[in-house]
């Protein structure tokens, strides 16, 4: 079961964002810099959002949404690693409410976190860069001989009971260039130098091999409708906010071409909405469970989604890729 529609998740999530929020405030009070574009390296930026403490510029030659001025990037990646109280809080919640691992092989041509990597690769050697605690391997341990790399000891640790895990950053392993297929599930937005991580996979794929990106999308309805109030801009670990134009200059600049692009799910429920516009300080975005029904409201919403299979074309709220080598 999703756990947008676990009551007790949201409510501890919700509880804990909001440490977030007053930590953030914080944090902006700090000497922050400022920054050009980290994918294309462009002066030329303008203001795209305000989360309530910190800005997003949008690149005006490569369409990057960025953080700027940007908390220190060496910060951000060592709280990763379990410097960060509250990140720390944030894998343990993640960990109390995970689900037990598959024990059936789901269908990999329907199934919506495999099918379009199985489209293009049926077997081989798979590494999920930043694994957390080894959901996405269980699930394709049926199909891929796989492995993850992950940084936090907390969620590494769990991932490890059951798969290969390699415990530090892309950029200081050594790892042969044997790999089929490398995945960054929800990774890339919080990467202070995209360029170098595709520039370190490159380096480890199988001239045929594949990379598979679901990231944040800048392009969104959401994004557009709820601007610095968007859960992918909450808090301070967001770096970046790509689309389908900057992932395009992103791969140009580090070796891979894009060979398949969709976007997913709306993320826009009525309840949010009447939350958004009507009391706007209690708003969280997909965490408003202090209102009545709200989890089933969001279940009935999400399948009536599916039900229509609405093309959202570029402005769903995630964006999903598979690239190739140039």
């Amino acid at each position: 079961m999703s756990l947008n529609y676990n009551q007790a998740y949201n409510r501890e999530i919700r509880k804990w964002m909001l440490k977030v929020s007053e930590y953030t405030e914080n944090l902006a009070k700090q000497d922050l810099k400022r920054r050009f574009c980290p994918v294309c390296g462009s002066r030329n930026s303008t203001d795209f959002a305000n989360n309530g403490f910190l800005d997003y510029d949008r690149c005006e030659d490569c369409n990057l949404v960025f953080m700027n001025p940007s908390l220190d990037g060496n910060n951000i990646q060592d709280g990763f690693k379990g410097d960060d109280h509250l990140l720390m809080e944030y894998f343990q919640i993640i960990i109390k409410f995970k689900d037990n691992p598959p024990v059936t092989k789901v269908n990999p041509r329907k199934d919506n976190t495999i099918k379009d990597i199985y489209r293009f690769k049926k077997s081989g050697k798979l590494l999920d860069v930043g694994c957390s605690a080894g959901d996405f391997l269980h699930k394709t341990r049926f199909f891929y001989q796989v492995e993850g790399v992950e940084v936090n000891p907390y969620t590494a640790a769990v991932a490890a009971r059951h798969f290969p895990v390699h415990q530090d950053y892309l950029s200081d392993l050594s790892l042969d260039p044997d790999y089929d297929i490398v995945t960054l599930n929800q990774i890339l937005y919080g990467v202070p130098d995209p360029v170098d991580l595709f520039k370190d996979i490159l380096k480890i794929l199988k001239d045929d091999g594949i990379l598979y990106v679901n990231t944040p999308n800048s392009d969104s309805y959401a994004m557009h409708l709820y601007q610095g109030k968007i859960n992918h801009l909450y808090g301070y670990t967001t770096q970046n906010v790509f689309n389908r134009k900057s992932l395009e200059k992103l791969a140009k600049l580090s070796g891979f071409e894009i060979k398949f692009f969709r976007t997913e799910w709306l993320d826009i429920y009525l309840s949010d909405l009447m939350q958004f516009f009507d009391n706007g300080d209690e708003f969280i975005h997909k965490r408003n469970i202090q209102l009545t029904d709200y989890e089933r409201r969001m279940r009935i919403e999400d399948a009536m989604a599916k039900r229509s299979n609405f093309d959202l074309k570029d402005r769903g709220n995630y964006l999903v890729a598979v690239l190739d080598k140039q």
